[in-house]
């Protein structure tokens, strides 16, 4: 996902990762990968359960949500694949024809 967050920045859209991790641990986590978007602490799980990704052992289980610009929830991907989750992501973006900057 990092190596595409340039590519991401590209379109109106903003990248948030939540973590079940405490705020420090999910601070720690951005800053050794070096990501330039935020990873959100949700230690209670309540994010995890509200959006249906609470796992098994304390792990959430990982899913990318995607909304319009109006916020409406236009796609949910249940299937992450961790080596082209990045690049999936902004061909799902310019599939769904969500509106890149210059577009403006």
């Amino acid at each position: 996902m990092r190596d595409s967050a340039k590519k991401i920045s590209e379109y109106k859209a903003k990248l948030f990762v939540i973590s079940t991790d405490d705020a420090e641990k999910a601070k720690e986590f951005a800053e050794s990968l070096g990501n330039a978007y935020p990873i959100l602490a949700d230690p209670n799980r309540k994010a995890a359960k509200l959006f249906g990704v609470d796992g098994f052992m304390g792990f959430a289980k990982r899913v990318t949500f995607i909304f319009d610009n109006s916020g409406k929830l236009v796609d949910v991907d249940r299937k992450v694949k961790l080596g082209s989750h990045g690049s999936d992501v902004v061909e799902k973006l310019d599939k769904l024809k969500i509106q890149k900057k210059q577009e403006e």
